[in-house]
This record gives C-alpha cells, structure tokens and sequence, in this order.
C-alpha cells in the first residue's frame, strides 16, 4: 500500500469521521451561543444617549484620532428591553449551561454520547428556530429560551469528552480534542461576521433570519449526527476489523459505566488538578476574548472597526495553533521524551504564565500601538492553545471511563468563572481608566500564575486506582507504531 493510500485510508477513518462530526458540532453549536449577542445589535430599538455618556466617550482625547466618527449604522430594531433583562438574558445562557455539565457527563458515560448529544442539537436547534416568534410576544420568553438552550448545550463537552474516551487512541487525543476545539473557536468567528450582515441583508427584519438560519441549519446537523456517530467501536455497522481491533487494543475505557465511584473521584487530587486548571483557562480566555474588546474601547479609545479586528486576533492565534500543540503533546509522549504528566504541566505552565505576561504588558501599552497590541492578542492566542495538551485532555489519563464525569464536575466549577471575572472588572473599573484596567490585568495574571501552581502540585497522568475497573485492566496498551500507519 502507497504512503499516499494509507494515508487517506487514516484520515477516512471510523475515528477520524468522528472528530469532524465533534469538530463541527462546536462550530455549529457556538453560532446558537453568540447568536443573541449579535442579534440585539437590530432587534432593539436604540436607546438616546445621555450626556454622561457622551462625555465618558470623549475621554482619552489623546487618541483621538483613533476615535470612529463615523455615524454607527442604524438598524430597524423593533423590540425595546431594558438594561437589566437584557443582560439576564446573556448571562441566562450561562446559567442553564452550567446546571447540566455534570449529568450531561453521567448520562454520557453511562449510555452513550451520542444519543446524549443527538438531543442536545435537536433541542438547542428547535429553541433557537422559536426566538423570532416568541421574542415578540414577551422578552421574559426570550430569557426562558435562551437558559433552555444553555441547559441543552451544557452537554457539548462533557458528551463529546465521553466519546473521545471511548474511540481515542491515547497517541492521538491531544490531537483531536485540539481540532474539535478549533471548531469553536471559528464558529464564534463565523457566528458574529454571518450575524452582522443578516442583520443588514436577512429576511424577517434581519435579526429573525439569523436564529431561522442558524437553529435551521444545526437541525439538519442534529439528524446528521445520529446517522454518522457511533458510541464505540463494537457497535460502528462500518468500521474495518483492523481498526476495531486496534482500537480494542489501545483504549482500556468501558464501554459503558455501571457504578461511578463518587467519593474516590471528588476527593482525588487529578481531579481538582484538572478543575483549577480550567478554572484559570476560563478567567484568561474570558480576558482575551471579551473584556479586552471593553478594555480597548474604554481605556485605549480604539475606533469600532479597528477594534474588531484586533478583537479578533487571539481567536486566529487559537484555530492554527490548538491542532499544532495538540499534536506535539502527543508526539511527546508517543516517543516518551516525556512522561504524560510532564507533558500535561508543562503545556499548562506555558500556557498560563505566557498568557500572564502578555496581558500585564498589553495593560502597558499606549493607544497608537495598535499594531504592537495586535501582534501580541495573536501570540496570546498561540499561547494559550498550549491547552490543548493539558487540561482538556488530562481527564482522559486519568479517568478513561469516566472522562465525561470528570470533565463535567470540572468545567462545572470552571464556567463560574466567567461570571466572577465579569463582576470583578466592572467593579474594579468604574471610570474605564487604563490605570484600572492595569488592575484587572493584574488579578488575572495572579490567577494564572496559581492556576499553573496549583495544576502543576496536584497533576497526575497515570489511571487513578478510583478509575480502574476489571473489565478495562490496570495498564494502558501502548501503541504499534508501525500498525498505526496503515489504521
């Protein structure tokens, strides 16, 4: 067999299909996250500005040449809600998101991602294809609808965590879960670019055809995914005998989980290892990606448009480089330069230290360095995609068989801390001053350098004991080099 025939014959594999099924799960998934966000811009009727607020744009008059005087574009919007129900209905997401993390990762574990899933896209696609109508009727329903849908996608993860545990090679997973992750980080780029030119140029008054486009189109993916997902190798209708058995051979998960081990897991110290080190990713990767936007608006004066391209530079950084070091943890271990707990920390120390240092020094730089900020919000996005060899793969060495538990109870804990870090920089930030936002920068550069701490003291990349079962054995099967060049 040429090398060009075997290598299609990989990348067409059963495995492989299912990482671009889980890939563009999160892209199409994310588009139903970010679509509220994009759709007030025209479904709300523009509030007059006051004069408190036209002062406060006035501030930084050394940038002014930054400023957008452009007039903004005006939408027809035709619903009117107040501050405080509009920004319930942002954060409800967040509340139902949260609240199924944990079952979601149980029920997958025990009877299967996909179908687990399945639901999940149906059920989040119907809500959303429900917005137009029901928004006109009561902002109150929208509020329901949208913690309805972050109860339906709560599952994404710890469902797609739970399949991964179960069709992954252990060679591979750094690589996989660097790719599906890539997939949500350009659905959130697809998300608001498409969703700004529906509002302009769709039907239903422009914002209607963003939640009929993208509930719609998450639908047909919804069918898609119960046809094409498969929860393990024995039950594939399609899968070669070659790669079932090398699959049976690498990977020691269950198939499926009869009796969860409650105590052991909560008191283990991989676990919380793995919840701190989410925790201190989701604090950074909310500072890049949403509050630097505010930052630049507030402190540095950046005009709109320029600031929604450097708002977009770590999200570019993160699509390239989360498969790069993916793949290079798993080229790590697989030669056993280093042992996979080493692997873990160092990709987490890098990450978080890097992403530390970046952030105290863009806090420093001067409104006219647009193009020096830029550079760095890209390298913070490389450098923050060192997680993609860490924490969002580690739940797998530790616990195979229950990788979509565990990654529940921590991503459950580390969700919160989206809300915490928004409280904390509105509260440290009254005037908007670059001296307050130094601040900001600073707290979340100590909770990374104690995220890396932490992670680094309580780490683990072995099979906890907790974890064992007699059915899955005591010892992970190494790969055949070899053999995996033809599988």
């Amino acid at each position: 067999m040429s090398k060009f025939t075997s290598c299609i014959k990989r990348y067409c594999s059963c495995r492989w299909r299912l990482c671009y099924a889980c890939a563009i799960a999160f892209l199409l998934t994310q588009t139903l996250r970010v679509d509220l966000s994009m759709a007030f811009v025209c479904m709300l009727k523009t509030p007059n500005r006051t004069t408190e607020e036209l002062n406060i744009t006035a501030n930084n008059h050394h940038c002014s040449g930054l400023n957008d005087h452009s007039p903004n574009q005006n939408y027809e919007g035709e619903l009117e809600w107040s501050d405080t129900l509009q920004s319930n209905m942002l954060a409800g997401f967040f509340y139902g998101y949260v609240s199924t993390n944990i079952l979601a990762g149980v029920l997958a574990d025990k009877y299967g991602g996909k179908r687990v899933l399945g639901v999940s896209f149906l059920s989040a696609s119907i809500l959303t294809i429900l917005h137009p109508s029901l928004s006109r009727i009561s902002g109150y329903i929208t509020l329901v609808l949208r913690i309805l849908t972050g109860v339906a996608l709560g599952s994404i993860f710890p469902g797609i965590q739970s399949l991964f545990g179960r069709w992954v090679p252990p060679e591979q997973i750094s690589l996989f879960v660097g790719i599906t992750l890539a997939g949500q980080i350009l659905g959130n780029i697809l998300g608001f670019s498409i969703s700004g030119f529906l509002c302009v140029y769709g039907f239903d008054n422009g914002w209607g055809s963003i939640f009929y486009i993208f509930g719609g189109i998450c639908l047909v993916f919804s069918c898609v995914w119960f046809y094409v997902v498969y929860d393990n190798p024995d039950v594939h209708p399609t899968i070669s005998e070659e790669e079932r058995s090398y699959l049976n051979k690498t990977i020691t998960s269950e198939k499926e989980v009869k009796k969860i081990p409650w105590k052991p897991m909560l008191s283990s110290p991989a676990l919380w290892a793995i919840t701190f080190g989410l925790f201190a990713y989701g604090w950074t990767d909310l500072s890049f990606q949403t509050l630097l936007p505010l930052y630049m608006k507030e402190a540095l004066n950046v005009k709109t448009t320029t600031n929604g391209l450097m708002s977009s530079a770590p999200s570019i950084g993160q699509i390239f480089a989360l498969p790069l070091w993916g793949k290079l943890a798993d080229v790590l271990r697989s030669k056993k330069c280093l042992s996979t707990r080493s692997v873990r920390v160092l990709f987490h120390t890098l990450s978080m230290l890097g992403s530390a240092s970046l952030l105290i020094a863009i806090g420093f730089l001067r409104c006219d360095q647009t193009i020096l900020i830029s550079l760095l919000l890209f390298f913070s996005g490389i450098i923050m995609s060192f997680s993609s060899g860490s924490v969002f793969v580690n739940h797998n060495d530790i616990a195979p068989s229950y990788a979509g538990i565990v990654f529940g109870i921590a991503n459950t804990f580390a969700t919160t801390s989206g809300s915490i870090s928004s409280l904390t920089t509105k509260a440290l930030t009254p005037n908007g001053t670059q001296q307050e936002w130094q601040l900001v920068f600073a707290l979340c550069a100590a909770i990374c350098v104690c995220g890396a701490i932490l992670y680094a003291t309580m780490a683990r990349g072995e099979i906890q004991e907790w974890a064992r079962s007699d059915e899955s054995g005591v010892s992970v099967h190494l790969k055949d080099t070899k053999r995996e060049k033809t599988v």
